[in-house]
């Protein structure tokens, strides 16, 4: 048998198709998050923060190395008792060195305070990822409902043109018909504007999305990202053990720590620090001790107390994203139940709203029903399809809800987690 022709043609189509495909899904919300999260300015910025937080503590640790500075000295006036060594009045060069030998733990307190403020800045990062995902899939919902509400208008609106067709006929035979082949062209012209106005909508959302995406994701690849996720699966998959689990809580808790931290550096800066200071020139050599002890600065006074109000401001802000983490969580789960029970019953109603449709035509027919209520029956039906696709909008709301407040939105959609390579200026 002779090998077919056919096949390599077959095998290109087939390849092409699956490309389609792979790209048509490849545009879903968990892929978008993939691509973009990572590459965003939002979360740059935050990995750029948590680099100057690193930078800040080896600031403070460096304070336990030694000072060396080169010096130069010329003296243009002086007065002593004895003037026999103080007659030069050249430049000279030297070296000068100081290290801190006790501070009463003011350096400690300083590295474990910048410690707790890098801490701060890497849970701020993923919270940053979080608020991304989340206004990402907000946008991308919202053009979601906005699409399927134009669907449910486009029906609607092929409805109206089918009962204009069957009143075309009958006004072949009945001229006096024509007030209701009015009626219901204007019925039909109000859908249309309204799916002018969705789609108007639409565009915009779409627009808006583009700011977050590398790719622009168009209508057609739009479709709902929770379809493959239950109830059940939501609540069991991606609930946190405890709320001090969520990232930005966790970033309230090192920034109150920090905070507090500041405090304790600021009155032990206050305390006396020993050093050992020591300058060669070429003439002279020494090395001494020296205590400095701030004994009246009447401004450190007031940076403890602005630290003090700092705490009580972290403190405060700690509770709010506590309190908006819990609210939150049980919101959501309140909508997610309330929306289940009422899209199981307005598919009873669309299913019934459609049949009355199909009476009112028949009795149309026969004259025992007149146009304006066939018309009034499809209004009833576009509108109870459209609070399902709304209800189904606000379902799927709440579920991206109750995964932002569980901190769950980049593990849901399996954005991998970036091993933050820090590039410290040397």
């Amino acid at each position: 048998m002779k090998p077919s022709k056919q096949k390599p043609f077959s095998y290109t189509v087939l390849a092409i198709l699956l490309a389609l495909s792979n790209h048509a899904q490849g545009e879903s919300l968990k892929t978008l998050l993939q691509q973009n999260l990572s590459s965003a300015p939002e979360v740059k910025e935050a990995l750029a923060n948590i680099e100057s937080a690193q930078n800040r503590m080896e600031q403070s640790r460096s304070q336990h190395y030694p000072v060396v500075s080169l010096t130069t000295s010329k003296v243009l006036g002086q007065h002593h008792r004895d003037k026999d060594d103080y007659s030069s009045t050249k430049l000279i060069p030297g070296v000068q060195a100081e290290v801190n030998l006790y501070a009463f733990g003011a350096i400690e307190k300083d590295i474990e305070r910048s410690h707790k403020e890098t801490e701060f800045y890497q849970h701020t990062y993923e919270a940053t990822r979080e608020e991304l995902a989340y206004t990402i899939a907000k946008l991308y919902l919202s053009a979601l409902n906005t699409k399927e509400s134009i669907k449910v208008l486009e029906k609607s609106l092929e409805r109206h043109q089918l009962i204009i067709k069957d009143l075309d006929v009958i006004l072949e035979y009945d001229e006096g018909r024509e007030s209701e082949f009015v009626q219901a062209e204007t019925r039909m012209l109000m859908v249309q504007q309204e799916i002018n106005s969705y789609r108007q909508k639409l565009a915009a959302t779409l627009n808006t999305l583009s700011k977050y995406t590398k790719t622009t994701v168009t209508e057609e690849q739009l479709n709902n990202p929770f379809s493959d996720l239950t109830e059940n699966q939501l609540f069991s998959k991606y609930s946190l053990k405890q709320h001090s689990d969520n990232p930005l809580y966790r970033a309230n808790v090192a920034d109150l720590a920090s905070k507090n931290l500041s405090v304790e550096v600021e009155k032990k800066k206050q305390l006396p620090r020993i050093n050992v200071v020591g300058s060669a020139t070429r003439e002279d050599k020494q090395v001494g001790l020296q205590v400095a002890w701030d004994v009246y600065n009447r401004g450190n006074n007031y940076i403890t107390k602005e630290k003090i109000s700092d705490i009580s401001a972290s403190r405060e802000r700690l509770s709010r994203t506590e309190r908006d983490i819990e609210e939150g969580a049980r919101l959501a789960k309140i909508n997610i139940k309330e929306s289940n029970i009422q899209l199981k019953a307005l598919k009873k109603q669309i299913t019934s709203s459609k049949k009355v449709v199909d009476f009112y035509r028949l009795q149309f027919e026969i004259a025992r029903r007149s146009l304006l209520d066939v018309l009034n029956a499809e209004k009833e039906v576009t509108s109870v399809e459209l609070a399902y696709a709304t209800t189904e909008h606000s379902l799927r709301s709440s579920m991206l809800d109750y995964l932002y407040t569980q901190g769950m939105i980049s593990t849901w959609s399996e954005v991998k987690s970036n091993n933050i390579k820090l590039n410290f200026a040397h």
